[in-house]
């Protein structure tokens, strides 16, 4: 690799990695719309919080965990498939509540206490109130229950395989059970979307756009 490559390698990386920490910044509140009005008002406020700012590392596993929910679900094995599509539910939620909580300045080892010890019934129903964010429709809600359920049960040695005669119909029925997680990732893809993005993420990324931000 010569040394115009590593250049354009470094300035592609860059870029990548301030559009990232551009986009964290807007999903913590830390930006809003109207901080878009002015391109040198927001350089300056971006470099303001940069110097003060202590940046951690944070891999994203949401993409991979449901791809390979997708390659078992391919291969017919719908209990592990069930597994991956569960944590990622899980892992979402977590994400949701540490912004939330960041935005009303709650300490990080609270944070975790928070995010470990309310069950997935809670985070899905009563602490979305307590948040102040919009309720969790009921069909999406019982369809994670669901499936956190089907995954326990399976984890734990509790889930009850179907007799031979019935695995045509229970291979139908695990298949329609996909298709309705399917489903319901896109509603929670969409929902914690409006919320991080207080409905404005369309306008925002425009408006990136326009200024030639990202």
């Amino acid at each position: 690799m010569n040394d115009k490559e590593i250049k354009e390698k470094e300035e592609s990386l860059s870029k990548i990695i301030i559009e990232s920490v551009i986009q964290s910044l807007f999903k913590d509140g830390t930006f809003t719309l109207s901080d878009l009005e002015d391109k040198n008002k927001f350089w300056k406020k971006f470099k303001d919080i940069n110097k003060k700012a202590e940046y951690q590392i944070i891999i994203d596993h949401t993409d991979s965990l449901i791809s390979s929910a997708r390659q078992f679900n391919e291969a017919d094995d719908f209990n592990k498939a069930k597994v991956f599509y569960a944590t990622y539910f899980e892992h979402q939620l977590n994400g949701l509540i540490n912004k939330l909580c960041q935005r009303k300045s709650i300490d990080k080892k609270e944070i975790n206490n928070i995010i470990r010890s309310i069950n997935i019934i809670g985070k899905l129903t009563w602490l979305p109130l307590i948040l102040e964010i919009p309720k969790i429709s009921i069909k999406h809600k019982n369809v994670i229950l669901k499936l956190a359920e089907d995954r326990n049960a399976f984890i734990h040695y509790k889930h009850n395989p179907e007799p031979d005669e019935q695995n045509a119909n229970h291979k139908e029925k695990q298949q329609d059970d996909i298709k309705q997680i399917e489903r319901t990732i896109i509603y929670f893809k969409k929902y914690t979307s409006r919320i991080l993005y207080k409905n404005q993420k369309t306008q925002i990324n425009k408006k990136l756009k326009r200024e030639k931000i990202i």
